[in-house]
């Protein structure tokens, strides 16, 4: 009995039943019990549960009751969606396809959900809701059934939204096949078999490949940062549902090979061996980094006339910091010493340090180099070759020396190469490490940012 009834009646309910036996008269805490209970009922029933009294406690109100609001908010937010983003040749279909499932994520419906769930992608034979699913909304994305009063209502009203969206559009023709019964699944489902199609990958997946080959970042005028690493990921994502995989560290060591550095910027100098030091087997960290830092240093550089603002030398000379030992920049922190303890002030003397012990390096000084004075192309630093004269630190070659070449090609020279620049004794334990080429393609890459997860069985 209690399935039939709505969460919003319990505020009448209560109200009734306070009118007929006014010396019994119940609280909110009782309506909002009730509120929780029906909720709780509704919920099971939806997902296909059994509905077990015995469980029922407490604490299944009062989450129930919180369920039953969020609910509400989230269900006003969407009242005023009308329509999805107009499909169009020039957009990518998985970028719109993301569109298409965040909108309709908004847009609730009779099972007390969004309809997304009616264009939710096949899963794999014997994968289970309750066990694979990796947050509640997937799993009850998954456990909503995809018949019934229920489902045939908001199937409706998808189709009535994908058609819209592709009316008079070449993919028009794809979904004629669902007009009759006016199926939002069977749509959908036709948009994606051709769209995301092996004809379809094949061709994505050679393009993705020669982005892969000529992707490059020289600075914010020719492509800005954050288009280039977005453009990186879809070819990764692009290359992934081929079955052409690329391990973390690979991508990672590929990234810092792209960002070029024509005008030898310390800054950039050190981001980029930092990402490769710290985050050389996490490629989403290194991406996040890297686009924060890359973004301080652009803002720092068009903001402030000539060179960035330096950290005071009182500062830069520090071994500790807020509890954090760092005398060595160039040592693993923690994620807590690095976001939480140093703050932003604390990250920026490290970066400080770091810096300081590069250009040291590319004057010759003793931290990383020869043992004189020179800094330029025949000074008279450290013992060595013409191009290292002036000290032969780990970034010799990106000082004023002949035959300079980018600073993260040079980072990635193998070591042989350096001893045949001349000869010297070379502080290689204090270098900036160094970053190794390679190429394969056996692992995990990065994924498809689709909501319910991969569209692919």
């Amino acid at each position: 009995m209690i399935s039939r009834l709505e969460p919003n009646q319990a505020k009448d309910l209560v109200k009734s039943m306070n009118s007929r036996h006014p010396d019994a008269s119940l609280g909110i805490i009782a309506q909002n019990n009730l509120t929780g209970l029906i909720w709780y009922v509704k919920d099971l029933r939806r997902r296909g549960l059994e509905i077990e009294p015995d469980e029922i406690d407490d604490d299944s109100l009062y989450e129930g009751h919180l369920a039953y609001e969020a609910y509400v908010q989230n269900r006003d937010k969407g009242e005023n969606i009308k329509s999805l983003e107009k499909w169009s040749n020039k957009i990518d279909f998985d970028d719109w396809d993301r569109k298409v499932t965040e909108t309709l994520s908004l847009v609730y419906g009779r099972n007390y959900c969004p309809i997304a769930y009616v264009i939710r992608p096949d899963k794999p034979a014997g994968w289970d809701p309750m066990v694979d699913a990796t947050t509640d909304y997937e799993r009850l994305m998954y456990q909503l059934p995809l018949n019934g009063p229920a489902y045939n209502r908001d199937n409706e009203v998808v189709f009535s939204f994908i058609q819209l969206a592709v009316l008079q559009t070449l993919a028009e023709n794809w979904i004629f096949d669902a007009i009759p019964g006016r199926d939002g699944r069977a749509a959908m489902r036709a948009l994606r078999d051709h769209y995301q199609g092996e004809a379809n990958l094949d061709v994505r997946a050679t393009k993705a490949q020669q982005t892969l080959d000529t992707l490059t970042y020289t600075s914010e005028k020719n492509m800005p940062f954050e288009t280039m690493i977005t453009t990186l990921n879809k070819a990764y994502n692009s290359l992934k549902r081929q079955g052409q995989e690329f391990t973390d560290r690979t991508k990672v060591e590929q990234l810092a090979k792209r960002i070029k550095n024509p005008t030898r910027d310390i800054q950039i100098t050190v981001a980029v061996e930092t990402m490769a030091t710290l985050h050389r087997n996490d490629y989403n960290a290194a991406s996040q980094y890297i686009t924060s830092r890359m973004a301080s240093i652009n803002v720092a550089n068009v903001n402030v006339p000539g060179n960035p603002r330096r950290i005071a030398e009182a500062e830069v000379d520090r071994t500790e910091y807020n509890g954090v030992d760092i005398k060595d920049p160039w040592r693993k922190f923690s994620d807590d010493e690095w976001w939480r303890q140093l703050g932003k002030k604390g990250r920026e003397i490290v970066e400080a340090k770091r810096t300081k012990q590069i250009e040291r390096s590319q004057r010759g000084g003793r931290t990383y180099g020869g043992r004189g004075r020179g800094a330029g192309r025949f000074g008279r630093g450290g013992r060595g070759g013409r191009s290292g004269r002036g000290g032969r630190g780990s970034l010799q070659n990106t000082s004023n020396a002949p035959n300079n070449r980018n600073v993260n090609e040079t980072n990635t020279n193998d070591r042989s190469n350096e001893n045949s620049n001349g000869g010297g004794n070379n502080s290689s334990q204090q270098s900036v490490s160094t970053v190794t080429q390679s190429t394969t393609n056996t692992e995990r890459g990065g994924q498809n940012g689709n909501r319910f997860g991969s569209t692919r069985s």
